[in-house]
């Protein structure tokens, strides 16, 4: 604090940014959002200082709680050491409460059956994904980072992630988790709020009352472009705003009707199997997979088979979900000699890696690493 304030004693608010830039010998990281470490287990810091230049507000934060001041306090040309008591405190906006009155009962119930492989498989990567990025899902988060775990979730629940496969000796001589409670994820976010996944169209807001609304705009204005007579099936919609989800559908005389509204990811608890169950039978594919002569093979010998596209199990099941073959998927690993079976595991962090290593199958999208790694 005694360097920043040596800094900007006697400058203007508008030089501010270059001043600190240059003044502070640190690493500086474009970003879009700005992490809230404490409450994690991962935590291993004392505090954090934050510049609100837009504001002109300086924060401290530790486990204890928010403090700020004024930035315009530092500039004055006279002014003394800070006191504590020049300080005031404040509270990190809450995240978006999920008003249930918005959506009365009664409720819907999906019937849509999934093919336990797609359940066996996707459950386990969706919830380890969840639980890499708990300091973020539990408090706020911006537009941008809103969209990014979007574009996550609706990935991981229709398998369209690469799986990047690591198998050769390697050492590592300084290691840290993958995610630490000061990442963001990097990763391309969605474009847009409104957009189809097969059958389904997917509406994403932080406010699931607003995704509702939107959705219903969206039906209706598809009703006065659609021939009734020829408009016979239902539409389904997906209201996503991560911490909730529902799924409605409308009519050919455009009545909705919802699911219950599920907790998803609120970074507290993990994902819960009916809700996990619910996001999987929105986003399931609106035609099965193209029938082969291999699908008319005992499950043991396709099974067999996968284990052939890769040089680890998960990117294995992940086809065999795509494709529709296989067995469902148990994360538990195969003896490969030289490498070791046993239960495939969430890997936090890199590790030296020697001949009997099992692959480790890391989760991207695009060219980004989501965070989440398998061995």
């Amino acid at each position: 604090m005694e360097k920043v304030h040596k800094l900007l004693q006697g400058t203007s608010k508008a030089s501010a940014f270059d001043i600190l830039h240059k003044g502070i010998a640190e690493n500086w990281l474009l970003r879009d959002d700005v992490v809230k470490p404490f409450g994690d287990r991962r935590q291993n810091l004392r505090f954090v200082c934050s510049f609100y230049l837009d504001q002109d507000l300086l924060s401290y934060s530790d486990e204890s709680g928010h403090i700020q001041f004024p930035l315009a306090r530092l500039r004055e040309t006279t002014s003394g050491p800070l006191q504590r008591s020049e300080f005031t405190p404040f509270e990190i906006p809450s995240p978006p409460q999920l008003d249930l009155a918005a959506f009365p009962p009664p409720y819907q119930k999906p019937l849509t059956p999934l093919p336990e492989s797609r359940i066996a498989f996707c459950s386990r990567v969706l919830s380890d994904f969840a639980d890499q990025w708990r300091h973020i899902l539990r408090s706020s988060y911006p537009e941008p980072t809103f969209r990014r775990f979007a574009k996550a979730i609706i990935s991981i629940a229709t398998c369209e992630f690469r799986v990047n496969e690591v198998f050769t000796r390697q050492h590592i001589y300084f290691g840290s988790y993958y995610v630490t409670v000061l990442d963001v994820p990097y990763w391309e976010p969605y474009g847009c709020h409104l957009f189809r996944v097969g059958s389904t169209t997917v509406v994403l807001h932080q406010d699931l009352k607003t995704a509702l609304r939107i959705a219903k705009d969206e039906a209706k204005e598809n009703s006065k472009v659609t021939n009734p007579a020829s408009h016979t099936e239902r539409r389904t919609y997906l209201l996503l705003s991560i911490r909730h989800m529902l799924v409605c559908h409308v009519d050919s005389m455009g009545i909705f009707s919802f699911t219950a509204p599920t907790t998803l990811m609120d970074g507290l608890t993990l994902p819960s199997s009916s809700a996990i169950y619910l996001l999987l039978q929105a986003l399931s594919p609106s035609r099965p997979p193209p029938h082969t002569p291999v699908h008319n093979l005992p499950l043991e010998i396709q099974d067999r088979i996968l284990e052939y596209v890769s040089e680890g199990p998960v990117e294995a099941a992940r086809l065999g979900c795509i494709l529709g073959l296989g067995s469902p998927f148990t994360w538990v690993r195969a003896v490969d000699w030289p490498r070791r079976g046993g239960p495939i595991e969430l890997f936090i962090s890199p590790s030296h890696r020697v001949e009997s290593t099992p692959v480790e199958s890391k989760i991207s999208f695009g060219d980004e690493f989501s965070g989440v790694s398998y061995r």
